[in-house]
């Protein structure tokens, strides 16, 4: 039997961890979750997950952008890929667009809030089989 793939969700949001982490689980993915830039990276280099869902704009405008960046460029961490989530239309051209601060976002893809579950569920596999 394989193992389960992990899935981490960084978001502020309580209720976008509670809507999500049922449908990814029916999905027979392992859910954790973290709700702030420094508890995510936290996990992230504990659990190894096999693919981040980062909300890009938390608590702090930057700290989704800033915790994609150290991962993309942190030699270990940057195989992980990252769906990033906003319900902040702007970032729709996310691989290659500057954010606030005109450094560069790298995430792997991006959905929008509020985010259909089959959509989500079809982002999510997709990134895992690549």
């Amino acid at each position: 039997m394989n193992k389960p793939q992990k899935v981490l969700l960084i978001d502020d949001d309580p209720s976008f961890i509670t809507a999500i982490t049922p449908i990814l689980e029916s999905r027979g993915y392992q859910v954790e979750a973290a709700y702030n830039k420094e508890e995510g990276m936290e996990k992230i280099v504990k659990l190894r997950p096999d693919l981040i869902l980062l909300d890009i704009m938390m608590e702090r405008l930057t700290d989704g952008f800033d915790l994609c960046y150290k991962l993309k460029h942190d030699p270990e961490l940057r195989k992980i890929p990252v769906l990033a989530v906003s319900a902040i239309n702007k970032e729709v051209g996310f691989k290659f667009s500057p954010n606030i601060d005109g450094e560069y976002f790298e995430a792997d893809d991006f959905v929008e809030k509020p985010v259909k579950p089959e959509h989500l569920l079809q982002r999510v596999e997709k990134l895992l089989k690549e």
